[in-house]
């Protein structure tokens, strides 16, 4: 369910300064609003309103989802397209309310930032450049979704944004994503900062820096860094020690008989002056010169600024799956 929906799409100059490309409070409907009809059959519908429970109507005003295990998906245009946000931050910011959520609820809500779009066909194979907001289901998945679209490929976080058992419950939350142009990001639940850090670093855009490929290791870089002992030499007659030898204590029994049962032959033991196959003792090398470490050089396709997160955007969406498993 998304209710009391505030969905913004800003650019910041600074947390004082900012140019909203989209801010929809719903408190007039969902007129800016195309519903998809992607899967004809298999559709949910939306409708406007302030939900089951609400501490203020007015306020709590927002767009529903009505039917379980259907899929949702509705988007609006912006009035004008963010057609970049180079050397400015991005903001995306929205609430969603859960309120049908048991311990078999299965929901995700996510807005689509895209960058064109078919808003009568919306649905899960349109190209876009962000992703962002909730998944869960039951007690095992519970994460906030963040997926970039880079070169065509859609990058996954390397690592979950959990959320706690706490974040898992009917109330409001406020979800906020901002991407810095330096390639930094934060990911915020009610105000509250729930992972940041570098893109380069949570997802498989290209890194800083790489290997140099002009640089290999020399040929004659040692990096053994412990040898046998060369002055050791191995004890003379040292590989014809057997490993087993007949027991000296064994006796034949007095019924053995030769004829029935062969000639008698004593039974064979560990040899205790068998030490194994010689090893010569291990020395630190002399030579040694530690691991070779190649060097790094600024990576030519690291440009935070050129990601997919900064593709032109003239479409936000939302598209949900709520239902049972």
């Amino acid at each position: 369910m998304l209710s009391k929906d505030v969905l913004a799409l800003a650019l910041l100059a600074s947390p004082a300064a900012a140019t909203v490309f989209f801010e929809d409070r719903f408190t007039d409907g969902m007129s800016a609003w195309v519903t998809s009809d992607w899967k004809p059959n298999d559709m949910g519908t939306w409708t406007h309103g302030s939900g089951a429970w609400f501490a203020n109507e007015a306020e709590a005003k927002g767009i529903i989802t009505t039917d379980d295990l259907k899929h949702h998906a509705i988007s609006a245009k912006m009035a004008s397209a963010a057609s970049t946000t180079s050397g400015k931050p991005l903001v995306v910011q929205f609430t969603v309310k859960h309120e049908k959520k048991d311990y078999s609820f299965c929901g995700g809500g996510y807005i689509k930032l895209l960058p064109t779009l078919d808003q009568a066909k919306f649905g899960g194979d349109d190209e876009y450049a962000i992703m962002f907001g909730p998944d869960l289901c039951g007690y095992d998945v519970s994460r906030i979704h963040l997926i970039f679209n880079y070169k065509g490929e859609n990058l996954l976080k390397d690592e979950d944004i959990r959320l706690e058992y706490d974040d898992k419950d009917e109330l409001t939350h406020l979800y906020t994503l901002v991407v810095e142009p330096d390639g930094t990001y934060s990911v915020s639940l009610d105000s509250k900062e729930k992972a940041s850090g570098k893109l380069s670093e949570g997802w498989a855009f290209p890194s800083e820096q790489i290997k140099d490929p002009a640089q290999s290791k020399p040929a004659d870089w040692v990096d053994t860094k412990r040898i046998a002992d060369p002055t050791e030499v191995k004890p003379e007659g040292y590989d014809d020690i057997p490993a087993e030898i007949a027991d000296p204590e064994a006796e034949k029994p007095s019924d053995w008989d030769d004829e029935d049962d062969g000639e008698w032959e004593p039974p064979m033991i560990d040899n205790p002056e068998f030490k194994g196959p010689w090893q010569p003792t291990m020395i630190d090398n002399p030579d040694y010169k530690g691991e070779w470490e190649h060097p790094m050089v600024p990576n030519p396709d690291y440009a935070p600024d050129t990601y997919g997160v900064i593709k032109k955007i003239s479409t936000p969406a939302l598209k949900t799956a709520v239902g049972h498993p």
